[in-house]
C-alpha cells in the first residue's frame, strides 16, 4: 500500500516553528535554518532535555545526552540537520536546534500507517419496493489522527465522508460496487465493496 514521504506542512523562516509529520516506523530529518559559518557548536534539544551537542570540526564531534538518543538518532550536514529513525508516537512534541545564540524550532506531529478500512450497514429504510442503504466507512484503532474518506461508484465521486447512501429499487436490485479510500497525513488504503446490498440484509 503507497506510503507518503514525511514532508514539511509549510515553508517557515529562522525564528519560525516548522510543523513535521513522520510515521510510526519511518524518520524524518530536521534542519536547522541557521547556514552562518559562525559559532563553533550546535545542540539539539526536545523540550527541554539535551538530544545532542555538536562541536563543528572534520569529523563532526557528536556527544549525546543519553545512550537512548544514540540508536535511533543521528546529526549531518554540520551539524545543522538530525534525523530520527524507526520513529514512535512518544516522539511526537517539539525540537530545537540553538546555532550561535539562534534557535530553529520543530513541531513533530507522528502517526499511524491506516489500517485497511471496514464498510458496514449503518441503517436500511425500506418503503414499498425502494430502499435507503446508509453505508459507513471506518478505520479501526487510533493514532491515525485526522482521516479523511472518499466513496467513488463508477465515476461518482464523495468526498470528505464516512457516510454513503444508496437507494435499492428492489431486493433482486444488484447495485453498483462502492469503493471507500481512507487518508491520513502518512498513507492511504481502500477497500471495494462489490456487492453492497448484501451488507444490509433484509
Amino acid at each position: 500500500h503507497p506510503v507518503f514521504s514525511p514532508h514539511f506542512l509549510s515553508p517557515a523562516s529562522a525564528g519560525d516553528t516548522t510543523e513535521v509529520i513522520g510515521a510510526v516506523g519511518g524518520a524524518v530529518t530536521f534542519r536547522g535554518h541557521n547556514t552562518a559559518t559562525e559559532g563553533n557548536q550546535a545542540l539539539w534539544s526536545f523540550g527541554n532535555e539535551p538530544i545532542v551537542t555538536v562541536e563543528f570540526g572534520d569529523p563532526l564531534q557528536p556527544v549525546f545526552s543519553k545512550d537512548k538518543f544514540k540508536t535511533r538518532f543521528a546529526v549531518s550536514e554540520e551539524g545543522r540537520a538530525l534525523t530520527i529513525s524507526q520513529l514512535r508516537m512518544e516522539d511526537a512534541g517539539t525540537y530545537s536546534v540553538t546555532i550561535n545564540g539562534e534557535i530553529s524550532t520543530f513541531t513533530l506531529l507522528v502517526y499511524r500507517e491506516l489500517a485497511e478500512p471496514s464498510v458496514t450497514c449503518e441503517a436500511q429504510n425500506c418503503s414499498g419496493r425502494n430502499c435507503l442503504l446508509a453505508l459507513c466507512c471506518s478505520v479501526p484503532s487510533t493514532g491515525f489522527g485526522n482521516v479523511s474518506y472518499t466513496w467513488r461508484v463508477r465515476d461518482w465521486l464523495w468526498k470528505r465522508q464516512s457516510m454513503l447512501l444508496l437507494v435499492r429499487k428492489s431486493s433482486l436490485d444488484d447495485l453498483e460496487p462502492v469503493t471507500c479510500t481512507a487518508r491520513n497525513a502518512v498513507s492511504s488504503r481502500n477497500v471495494t465493496v462489490t456487492t453492497p446490498g448484501v451488507l444490509c440484509p433484509g
